[in-house]
């Protein structure tokens, strides 16, 4: 099996790993392939640290670890529970709300969804403006028209859905379209096209970013398609950055490679610093922690007047306006999300819809899904927190 460019999860590494070797007496062979461009001092931070060579060490190391990535036990997974319900309101021809609870939260796998909660999908799926359900005069939930087509479609088979595709739009021109799978607000960056753009709006029903040029400067030529990538991972890859060790499964270009990495990271200081100055209005968060709880941080620091873009690992903040000396005030930010934990998700204009059958829920379960799944505001907190203390030392 080839990989080509790294993985975002270790599980779909043994997965494609399982592809080979299915005949008796025939090993499972996978050969990782690591795409990197020269780099140098002037380079964006993440093309001089190799994060993509160093991502597909990591992964390689925690697959022979035998680790892979947990499901998250508080997930809501609220777009699943949708094509639950019209499942069995197909197969048995209606059923009441308190059958659905029972089979599929108090018995079933939805466990951590309540009462309240599974009624609220309920009405949101019951408004005639979804067509989801309807309620005949004895209680039952039928399929409304909505509803009806949906499950009579072959697509409805499937819980999990493409790469959702939004159309980014610059004054009135037509830029291109890319996948979007985390959660983006106004105020983050986008990378396309060889550019930056920073997020001026999201219109989540059209699939559509307005965008305009972001006065950062020349963006890295790693990061372009956002992925989930679990907390583990991402200490895996500071301790690749951080050792001396050798790796018997590199070629000597990706060992020269990982030597130049390593020297960045010193050059860097990232060694023993968390935020580093990149300029008068920029700087560097090392947050070492996955794409929920950095993303989580990177909404926060948006809310509060900040443009960010996410790494693996790394949140990089600019500012968009203030005359305030600009650490003191990424630290002051960070201080006041560490107390409140609030992320105002419904004012940031953030996109929420990222599964199937999330178009049919309203902003407040929009909101709890993304919290409960894609987000950690108590993980990002604490990490705000972490960061302040250690810059007051």
């Amino acid at each position: 099996v080839a990989q080509i460019g790294a993985p975002f999860t270790v599980a779909s590494l043994r997965q494609r790993l399982g592809r080979s070797g299915r005949r008796p007496g025939q090993p499972q062979i996978l050969r990782q392939y690591a795409i990197e461009l020269a780099a140098d001092n002037t380079s964006s931070f993440a093309d001089q640290l190799k994060l993509g060579l160093v991502r597909s060490i990591a992964m390689i190391e925690l697959l022979l670890a035998g680790w892979c990535e947990a499901p998250r036990p508080n997930s809501l997974h609220l777009s699943t529970l949708v094509h639950q319900i019209l499942s069995v309101v197909a197969e048995r021809g209606g059923a009441s709300a308190k059958r659905l609870f029972v089979t599929l939260c108090e018995k079933g796998p939805f466990c951590a969804i309540g009462p309240e909660q599974f009624s609220q999908v309920l009405r949101q799926l019951g408004q005639t403006s979804t067509g989801i359900l309807e309620q005949a005069d004895d209680g039952t939930l039928l399929l409304g028209p909505v509803g009806e087509k949906l499950v009579e479609h072959y697509s409805f088979f499937t819980v999990f859905m493409t790469k959702e595709e939004y159309r980014l739009m610059c004054d009135g021109s037509d830029l291109g379209t890319v996948p979007i799978e985390n959660v983006y607000s106004p105020g983050s960056t986008i990378i396309f096209s060889g550019r930056r753009w920073e997020v001026l709006e999201i219109d989540d029903p059209a699939k559509v970013i307005l965008v305009k040029p972001s006065s950062q400067g020349a963006p890295p030529r790693f990061g372009g398609d956002p992925g989930d990538i679990d907390d583990r991972v991402v200490s895996e890859m500071r301790n690749v950055l951080a050792s001396e060790k050798s790796y018997v499964y590199l070629d000597d270009a990706a060992s020269s490679i990982l030597g130049e990495a390593r020297k960045a990271f010193r050059r860097l200081q990232l060694d023993e610093e968390r935020l580093v100055s990149l300029g008068e209005n920029s700087c560097l968060i090392a947050t070492w922690r996955g794409t929920s709880t950095s993303s989580t941080l990177a909404l926060a620091l948006n809310s509060r007047g900040f443009r960010t873009q996410n790494f693996d690992g790394f949140i990089e903040v600019d500012r968009t306006e203030g005359n305030a000396a600009f650490l003191p005030s990424v630290l002051a930010q960070l201080r006041e999300f560490a107390i409140s934990e609030e992320v105002d998700l419904a004012g940031s204009g953030a996109n929420l819809i990222f599964e199937k059958f999330h178009p049919f829920l309203n902003q407040e379960l929009l909101e709890d899904d993304a919290l409960c799944g894609r987000l950690d505001v108590v993980e990002a907190a604490k990490l705000a927190e972490e960061l302040s203390y250690r810059a007051l030392r």
